[in-house]
């Protein structure tokens, strides 16, 4: 698909000013050492966050409790002359996994999914920054990544506090307990507080009400999944309609109809092959799947623990964007799903409680794969094809038109080029503060 490879391109030339060797730094110098910029504190002297040298004041009992924990395993490891497992993996690395579990294990709809993931990552991300500011002077990145996301995934899954808090204990107990890590803790759970709150206050606890519009090719069904989303804040967009792609095609138009029949004769020729491809990309929740794309390159690459929290903050950051957009335009026009077409058609999988037009998987696939392409340039190719591979098998799932997919990508990547836009200033000032 020309265009699809176009915008890919300029997307990777946009974040290149810094080539191959490191494409995570900024085109324009901004605060800080590094040149980035934090994405939801105002800066790494944000007022929300304890005075440099006041963090250890903010210490609770359930502060200790986690510090305790920390020194058992530390002695432990100590008497056992080895480090713990995940020692050199970069700790958002290992918060990914567990925020993974997580939200697997509810399971969340992927749209929530995808918001879990960049609150986590942001938190840490963030953090990360603040701790390296030269006038708090801490050092101890996995204690202040920890701390933020532990306190981001106690406010997103409060019944699993105290796995949560025994993972974060396992993350400090790799640097040793001490007041040093103590500190970075408790700035991490600073950091974290101000994610959490963003999380309270972003929308995405609307209730709808509804009504369900009704009509010919309108979607029909009860409880329908998350009707608001798209009105929650996103993270670099001003709001769910600034990306919205042309409108469906008219009920009974010839193109409306030659899409229907497509996803027919589909459903009569499907391979093996396409079969599998379709279980590839719904046998796991597709927030999910990228994560996983983007830990292995962290791992083959060597990242760096900010540079690995950054491809994470901000692949996520357009994930869950993506899902906004793609949700305002679902509940815009409500358009009916193929089986809802067509009586009898077979899919591969199940539908998912939402209407058609757009397709999720393609928008949110188009959105990583335009970021990681410019994290990774000489591996954009493969992430656009893995975004066409996804989107494609919603077709050959019976599930999707191909008007949906079309469109699903085509808006993914304006959303994913306006994410390396901001990762490429640095990260901060095209993200406003909700």
């Amino acid at each position: 698909m020309p265009r699809l490879r176009l915008v890919a391109l300029l997307a990777a030339l946009l974040a290149a000013g810094c080539g191959l060797h490191s494409p995570l730094a900024p085109s324009v110098k901004g605060p800080g050492a590094s040149g980035y910029r934090t994405i939801a504190l105002r800066s790494v002297n944000d007022p929300r966050l304890p005075a440099a040298g006041d963090e250890s004041s903010l210490a609770t009992d359930a502060d200790r409790a986690v510090f305790a924990a920390a020194t058992v395993q530390a002695s432990r490891a100590a008497a056992d002359m080895r480090a713990g497992p995940g020692s050199s993996t970069p700790p958002s690395v290992v918060w990914n996994g567990l925020t993974t579990q997580l939200a697997a294990g509810v399971p969340l709809p992927p749209p929530r999914f995808a918001r879990a993931y960049a609150l986590v990552h942001v938190a840490i991300h963030d953090a990360l920054l603040a701790a390296r500011d030269h006038d708090r002077g801490i050092a101890g990145d996995r204690s202040v990544a920890a701390g933020a996301a532990f306190e981001v995934l106690i406010y997103l899954f409060p019944s699993q506090t105290q796995r949560i808090a025994d993972a974060a204990a396992a993350e400090m107990a790799l640097e040793g307990d001490n007041a040093r890590s103590q500190r970075a803790w408790l700035l991490g759970r600073a950091v974290g507080r101000v994610l959490a709150d963003r999380g309270r206050g972003d929308g995405s606890d609307a209730v709808f009400t509804g009504p369900i519009p009704t009509g010919d090719g309108i979607w029909t069904g009860t409880n329908p999944v998350l009707p608001l989303w798209g009105s929650c804040a996103p993270w670099v967009l001003h709001a769910g309609d600034d990306v919205q792609p042309e409108p469906p095609y008219a009920f009974g138009s010839a193109a409306d109809l030659a899409d229907v029949d497509e996803v027919y004769q589909v459903s009569l020729h499907r391979t093996a092959e396409q079969i599998a491809i379709v279980h590839k990309w719904a046998d796991v929740s597709p927030p999910a799947i990228w994560n996983g794309i983007l830990n292995q390159r962290i791992a083959d690459r060597g990242l760096g623990t900010l540079d690995a929290a950054r491809a994470e903050a901000f692949v996520n950051m357009a994930m869950a964007d993506a899902f906004i957009c793609c949700w305002k335009t679902k509940y815009q026009f409500w358009i009916a799903r193929p089986f809802q077409r067509t009586p009898g058609l077979v899919t591969v999988i199940t539908t998912p409680n939402f209407p058609s037009y757009t397709s999720g998987h393609s928008t949110i696939s188009a959105a990583a794969a335009v970021v990681m392409g410019a994290l990774f340039p000489d591996e954009s190719a493969y992430f656009e094809g893995q975004a066409e591979e996804a989107a494609m098998s919603r077709l050959w799932g019976g599930i999707h038109f191909r008007h949906d997919n079309d469109q699903g990508l085509v808006v993914g990547h304006t959303i994913g080029a306006k994410v390396v836009a901001a990762m490429s200033q640095g990260g901060g000032a095209q993200v406003a503060e909700r």
